[in-house]
């Protein structure tokens, strides 16, 4: 089977978002009202992968818990991967919503869905977000505007 690969400036010239390319709108939703936890991450480090894309692994400390299922999380330190890449990476259509690299290796904060994976933490099907400083209330909504 042939993969059908397209950059994002492929989609933009085909006045397609990622996201409506990948799956509909409901399926975030869904996802951010069943993640775990939902928090604001001071990012304190970013390795990048051996090539993009690829997952970078993000270290932060938590500064905000708008909620939390497990009662586990505290503030403090956690791991995640984050999907990223470069411009011109050629990725393939599929479900992943990446984030652009060199502005996750320059970001302070994040915003991000997570789900508890085996001792890790891990994104909720990418609900994540690049903010620049922590917020009294999210910047994520769980039903976003219509």
């Amino acid at each position: 089977m042939k993969t059908r690969v397209m950059t994002p400036a492929t989609l933009v010239g085909l006045r397609i978002s990622a996201a409506e390319a990948v799956m509909p709108r409901w399926a975030y939703r869904q996802v951010r009202e069943q993640a775990t936890s939902h928090v604001q991450v001071k990012v304190t480090r970013v390795d990048s992968p051996a090539m993009t894309p690829g997952e970078c692994e993000t270290t932060g400390e938590v500064v905000r818990v708008f909620r939390d299922r497990s009662d586990e999380l505290r503030l403090g330190t956690l791991a995640f991967s984050v999907s990223c890449m470069r411009p011109g990476d050629r990725i393939a259509v599929a479900g992943t919503l990446w984030t652009d690299h060199d502005r996750l290796k320059q970001v302070r904060y994040l915003e991000a869905f997570l789900n508890r994976v085996e001792r890790r933490y891990q994104i909720a099907l990418w609900q994540s977000r690049i903010i620049e400083a922590p917020t009294d209330s999210p910047a994520i909504a769980i039903t976003p505007p219509s």
